[in-house]
């Protein structure tokens, strides 16, 4: 190997642990809640969603289980990363099998 071509090796195996480093802007963290789970979503250290209860069902469900709670935030956490509107259907908290 040439000095020329271990320096390309370097160069792109630098470039590539600093993309891979980068924090990514998003986080969930799932927390006790009085009465169950909930969660919470910020966006560059600051806060944007806080949840702690069953969205789209009609009245007041908490979530049951820290699994729960992290199935749901995750769901909304990938909708935002890909730029489309966080709501949640009932259809959508079905598929999640979230125990009311």
């Amino acid at each position: 190997m040439t000095r020329q071509s271990i320096a390309i090796l370097l160069a792109l195996a630098a470039a590539g642990s600093l993309f891979s480093c980068r924090e990514r802007p998003y986080r969930l963290v799932t927390e006790p809640w009085k009465e169950g789970w909930a969660y919470r979503i910020t966006y560059r250290g600051r806060p944007m969603i806080y949840q702690a209860h069953i969205p789209a069902v009609p009245g007041f469900h908490p979530f049951r289980s820290q699994a729960d709670a992290r199935r749901t935030g995750t769901l909304v956490l990938r909708k935002l990363e890909s730029g489309t509107m966080p709501a949640l259907s009932l259809d959508e908290i079905d598929s999640l099998q979230i125990t009311r």
